[in-house]
């Protein structure tokens, strides 16, 4: 008799898992529905409202146990969502390798990838030392919020920023509405300085690291040191992630 029971179960306990699976094909569509609609909010009331229907229509002595598992589900497609949909932002110094990692991340995640430096680029035509050359840095920082704004609202995706980006408090706002912040620190003697404006001359990377890695440090998730293999760092990053909203 013993086996026939557990052979019950064993039959219940496959629906359960295909019920789930299929409860968790219906959220990834839903987090594809709210990427595209930069929808944000889970309904409470309508939580309420199914767990009042779901507690009436079993035995009052299973409703505590039904309202755990409620609790559980909820947990896990909220958890869900919101890896789908955070975006992650990488920050540091000019050269640290943003971009780079940037690029395995997103081979490694199937996100899109955006950089602050080069989307200013194609939309002034010009390089950013030039501009900064012919109009100054305020002129940069102007088209570099624009930028940040028009990037943030691509939800989802991963976004490599200049060295300069967040010490804008309007840029650190719009990055932190829906985000997961890593400051990738490197060296300063390893640091690639070439096209980098504010990097040039002597002392010049000492002076930006100086008033700049307070602000990193304090505005970041997770800190972490660049590997020399680039696509290391990006491993470290993905796990984080994902560990970050268990999944």
């Amino acid at each position: 008799m013993l086996n026939e029971y557990r052979k019950a179960l064993d039959a219940i306990d496959d629906r359960i898992i295909a019920a789930f699976s299929e409860r968790m094909d219906t959220v990834d569509a839903i987090s594809a529905w709210k990427r595209e609609h930069r929808v944000e909010a889970f309904d409470p009331d309508r939580e309420q409202a199914m767990l009042a229907r779901l507690c009436a229509e079993v035995p009052e002595q299973r409703r505590d146990a039904v309202k755990a598992l409620y609790a559980a589900i909820l947990s896990i497609s909220k958890a869900q969502q919101r890896f789908q949909n955070t975006n992650i932002v990488l920050i540091g110094m000019p050269g640290s390798g943003k971009t780079s990692v940037a690029r395995h991340l997103s081979t490694l995640l199937n996100r899109p990838i955006a950089s602050t430096d080069e989307e200013a680029e194609r939309r002034i035509g010009a390089t950013i030392e030039s501009l900064f050359r012919t109009q100054g840095e305020a002129a940069f920082r102007a088209i570099e919020t624009e930028v940040v704004r028009d990037l943030a609202s691509v939800w989802g995706s991963i976004i490599a920023t200049g060295g300069g980006t967040v010490v804008s408090e309007e840029n650190r706002r719009i990055l932190r509405c829906n985000s997961r912040i890593y400051y990738i620190k490197r060296p300063l003697s390893e640091l690639d300085t070439a096209g980098r404006p504010l990097s040039q001359g002597e002392g010049a990377l000492e002076r930006l690291y100086a008033q700049r890695h307070a602000i990193y440090e304090s505005f970041s998730d997770v800190q972490l040191d660049a590997d020399v293999d680039f696509a290391e760092t990006a491993k470290r990053i993905a796990e984080e992630f994902k560990t970050c909203y268990h999944v």
